[in-house]
């Protein structure tokens, strides 16, 4: 597919739109049509850095990879016309893509703004294929400038070659996959209004990113690969014949069925077609409630919401919709389908809760219910102090004649007034108290002081500290038992640059220990011949090391052979054999 730069189309409706990029690649990477690859930096999960070698043209298409390094580290590409100057404000991207599976990794293929302000001004992913599933997202900045965005899954091969259009109007976001429409957004406050260029980009997840597949393993080729070819961009230039009216939105249903304490909430939404999409809900093989009919079109802002009502056993649950009526009169616009936009569990939303069901039949989703606390023991969760940097406390206790007490210092400051613990140790449980403050570069200490010890024949009151971070930094000394009363110091350091860390350094003689499979460790003010680092499952003949720069730190990048496993140290310009322990 090719067209020529200036040409005009005009679509059913009377929107105009003209060619401003048109890329078969059969010429190479042209620099007048994308700018420069994407190159330096690592990127804000720390899975992986941006290296132009991972963009390239071949076999007369444009191939975006991430690829594992021979140090272990991954690498991805990117490339977007913005960088050229060529943007678009409103229009239309057509493109053919087919995207290589692996583990914990994915392709974006996207509109990204010229301004580069994110997420103030938006983001359209065109493609995005976590776990090989095709998703289609908008996003858009929330009243407090969070990202906020809109997911759409089209249920598409992304490992198969498909043709992909966006079309993109003031009232209308609409993705396109081999002619049949795979998402609609018609509000315009979630549709992106500012100019926007069009590219992709290869993305390595990390462990934590369970919704991509987590971090790749030995499964993950060493080189995944995004197709894309064809590629014609076109801005509107107007419409030459007003808008027809549009139909009146049907009110959404927002019903309870079943008797409980537990509640499962599911937003519901449909493709109608000849009539509503119809379909059942079970928990665990029981029907609850009648066929239910869905009134909610995707193509709103508004779903359907039934509550599932329920009293459930602590433990794993499967809920089942079950669509029944589907319906296809052979195009597009005359298809009947059954959209689960999400669900949530007692508030808590499932990490997998979506799915579009565009055939009869059913769709699974687990869910599970903790076992209830011990008698007498109820977590706290608690803010105390005020301020920008936040020290988080996990606390438990053995209760006996009362719970225990104590009272938080900092700097010799006490925080709030007398605290009173909840989460028996037994139990299984912690308080989580949050200690709100302003603390300045430095060094400063924390104590905590237990004042009500009590024991008799039948019991002993105790108080436990289990964990203690500040900004994400584990504390060296970050547990202590309370067996009687008195007070404990633990001590934090304030960079002046406000370097984040997964474990800091006090003054010396620390021990850091990282085990395999923890990922990408960060250190700060490890005292190379005073401190040590102790790694366990890992070997001393599969390390390497060289140095590298993170968030703006220059230190030493340790790594191993065939691990994703990798420790960078702050400020360190090398390690004697000395300050490393193998278990």
């Amino acid at each position: 597919m090719s067209a020529i730069i200036g040409s005009t189309s005009t679509d059913a409706s009377g929107n105009q739109y003209k060619v401003v990029l048109s890329d078969d690649f059969s010429a190479g990477y042209k620099y007048a049509n994308w700018g420069s690859p994407y190159n330096g930096g690592v990127y804000g999960n720390g899975a992986f850095w941006w290296n132009a070698n991972d963009t390239k043209v071949a076999s007369g298409e444009m191939q975006v990879s991430v690829t594992r390094q021979a140090n272990g580290s991954w690498s991805a590409g990117g490339f977007n016309s913005f960088m050229a100057g060529n943007t678009i404000t409103y229009g239309t991207v057509e493109f053919d893509a087919r995207v290589d599976a692996g583990k914990g990794t994915m392709a974006a293929i996207l509109m990204w703004p010229k301004s580069n302000v994110w997420p103030r001004d938006g983001e359209i992913d065109i493609l995005e294929t976590p776990k090989s599933t095709a998703m289609h997202t908008v996003h858009w900045a929330g009243a407090n400038n969070q990202d906020v965005y809109s997911p759409k899954y089209s249920g598409i091969d992304t490992t198969q070659t498909h043709h992909y259009k966006m079309t993109w109007l003031p009232n209308l976001l609409k993705i396109e996959v081999d002619g049949k429409v795979a998402a609609t957004w018609t509000n315009p406050a979630l549709i992106p209004d500012v100019a926007m260029g069009f590219g992709a980009m290869g993305y390595v997840a990390d462990s934590s990113q369970t919704w991509i597949g987590g971090a790749p393993s030995s499964t993950t080729p060493s080189k995944v690969i995004t197709h894309i070819d064809n590629v014609v961009m076109s801005q509107w230039v107007g419409t030459t014949q007003p808008e027809p009216p549009q139909p009146p939105v049907p009110p959404p249903v927002i019903k309870t069925i079943g008797t409980g304490s537990d509640s499962l909430v599911l937003k519901i939404s449909q493709n109608a077609y000849n009539g509503n999409a119809q379909y059942t809900i079970s928990v665990d093989g029981q029907q609850i409630g009648d066929t239910q009919t869905a009134s909610a079109y995707q193509s709103s802002a508004v779903d359907d919401v039934i509550t599932v009502k329920g009293s459930w056993a602590a433990g794993t649950h499967k809920v089942t919709v079950n669509f029944i009526n589907d319906a296809y009169g052979g195009s597009a616009s005359l298809d009947r389908n059954l959209h689960v936009e999400g669900i949530t569990f007692n508030g808590i939303a499932l990490s997998e809760g979506s799915a579009a069901l565009m055939a009869n039949g059913p769709e699974e989703f687990t869910f599970s219910k903790a076992a209830p606390p011990l008698p007498g023991g109820t977590a706290i969760v608690k803010t105390i102090g005020s301020g920008s940097d936040s020290i988080v406390m996990k606390l438990s206790q053995d209760a006996y004649l009362g719970n225990a007490q104590y009272i938080v210092s900092v700097d010799g400051k006490q925080i709030d007034g007398t605290l009173t613990a909840g989460a028996l140790r037994a139990g299984d449980m912690s308080d989580i108290i949050t200690v709100k403050g302003d603390w300045g570069a430095g060094a400063h200490k924390v104590t905590v002081k237990f004042i009500n010890d009590a024991s008799g024949s039948s019991g002993d009151r105790n108080l436990y500290l289990e964990d203690l971070n500040y900004k994400g930094a584990t504390f060296a000394k970050e547990t202590f038992t309370f067996k009687i009363n008195g007070p404990a110091d633990f001590y934090f350091h304030e960079a002046a640059e406000g370097f984040g860390a997964t474990y800091v350094g006090t003054t010396s003689g620390d021990t850091f220990a990282v085990d395999h499979g923890e990922g990408h460790v960060v250190i700060d003010r490890f005292t190379s011949g005073a401190d040590k680092l102790q790694f366990r499952g890992l070997a001393r003949s599969d390390m390497h090391m060289a140095t590298a720069t993170e968030g703006g730190i220059s230190g030493l990048l340790v790594s191993f052979d065939n691990t994703s496993d990798t420790v960078f140290l702050a400020r360190v310009g090398k390690l004697a054999d000395t300050d490393m322990l193998f278990a």
